[in-house]
């Protein structure tokens, strides 16, 4: 082999060498810790107390039959020997750069919430209006206001009991949800938010926290978005309750956040529509795309007919029309399919079923939609035409 045919190979070899000499200067920590490592981690995180850390680790089960480089420790607190936590060395491989770190972890919040949640039920209160979800947060799920009064003080009675518990760390999110009503509470409408206690907010970073001292308000919230984007009648509010709060949370959206005279992109007969037309009707932004990407209920494009004086006969809820463009329209929230594991739903164009898609499986309409445009004489260009 000639010197020609060795230098490829030669660079090659001592690139392979550099590179491997770098790795461990690429992490942190390049191998798995050690106890004393462990020791060390346990007082930054939980000064003043005191940790003990068993002498031996134990691997994780195989992972898909490869054994696996991480170990844990179990960690207990020297007064409260019976509730056993976890620290943790795990292995992180970096993509696309072949870079190797093992970072510490520890599951103390999880552990406790979980013992303390036990804890409380068996001899406190058994939270009888709370589910726990299996990532460990509370749930609670609710069509109605009769019981959230009760759900809120059990909620803030375990929270305020909680933050008394001795090594009792962060406490977990409760969720709130819309859950058993007759049409769905999914995207795009708001069927879920996160409480927690205020103490806990400092450094989370998670944008939805709520006290759990406003329970009651985000409740009656939820419910009157729901029932106002579909214009159904609720029993737990009077429809000028309901009036008013459409007005304050929905006529926004159809200026896209401005203050505008006019609902922008939208028209008739060439001449700009008024936002004075669409007040009060929800009209939900997909993913804060704006008008073009929005949709509004059956019950809403009924409401517009009305005030665009294409007289619908019928109700929110089921209503036939003459459209704009001459075709007979039949709309109804009970015109629902089977697709796979849920609902759609269709509407009667001229006797024909016309089943839609748009919308993101609810009985809703794009407002940039064609059909929506030939059933209202309305017409949508879009942003910047």
């Amino acid at each position: 082999m000639t010197y020609s045919q060795r230098f490829p190979r030669m660079a090659a070899l001592l690139a392979a060498c550099l590179l491997l000499s770098l790795l461990p200067g690429c992490g942190d920590h390049w191998r798995p810790h050690t106890r004393r490592e462990v020791l060390a981690y346990a007082a930054e995180q939980f000064p003043g107390e005191h940790v003990i850390v068993a002498k031996d680790f134990t691997d994780p089960p195989p992972d898909s039959g490869k054994p696996s480089s991480e170990r844990i420790w179990d960690c207990w607190f020297a007064d409260l020997p019976d509730v056993v936590f976890h620290v943790g060395s795990r292995r992180f491989t970096g993509h696309p750069a072949p870079v190797m770190d093992y970072s510490l972890y520890h599951d103390r919040d999880r552990v406790f919430w979980d013992h303390y949640i036990e804890q409380y039920r068996a001899g406190v209160d058994p939270l009888s209006l709370w589910d726990t979800a299996a990532d460990g947060d509370l749930d609670f799920r609710f069509s109605s206001m009769a019981d959230v009064p009760q759900a809120a003080e059990q909620l803030r009675a375990f929270y305020s009991w909680f933050q008394t518990q001795p090594h009792a760390g962060r406490p977990r999110y409760a969720s709130i949800a819309l859950d058993g009503l007759p049409l769905p509470a999914g995207y795009p409408i708001v069927r879920r938010t996160s409480l927690n206690i205020p103490s806990a907010s400092i450094a989370d970073p998670r944008a939805s926290f709520h006290d759990p001292a406003g329970m009651e308000e985000l409740c009656a919230g939820m419910l009157k978005t729901y029932y106002t984007f579909y214009r159904l009648p609720c029993p737990d509010f009077s429809q000028e309750e309901l009036e008013a709060f459409a007005h304050a949370s929905w006529d926004w959206a159809w200026t896209e956040g401005e203050s505008r005279a006019t609902v922008p992109h939208l028209s008739q007969n060439g001449q700009a529509v008024p936002v004075e037309l669409f007040s009060g009707i929800g009209v939900v932004p997909q993913a804060g795309s704006g008008l073009q990407f929005s949709c509004l209920s059956y019950g809403g494009l009924f409401e517009v007919l009305v005030r665009l004086g294409l007289e619908p006969e019928g109700g929110p809820e089921a209503f036939t029309v003459t459209g704009a463009d001459g075709a007979f329209y039949e709309f109804s929230y009970r015109f629902t399919d089977t697709d796979g594991d849920g609902s759609c739903w269709h509407y009667m164009r001229d006797g024909e079923p016309v089943q839609h898609t748009a919308a993101d499986g609810i009985p809703a309409l794009r407002i940039a939609s064609d059909e929506f445009q030939a059933i209202t004489g309305l017409t949508f260009h879009k942003p910047g035409t």
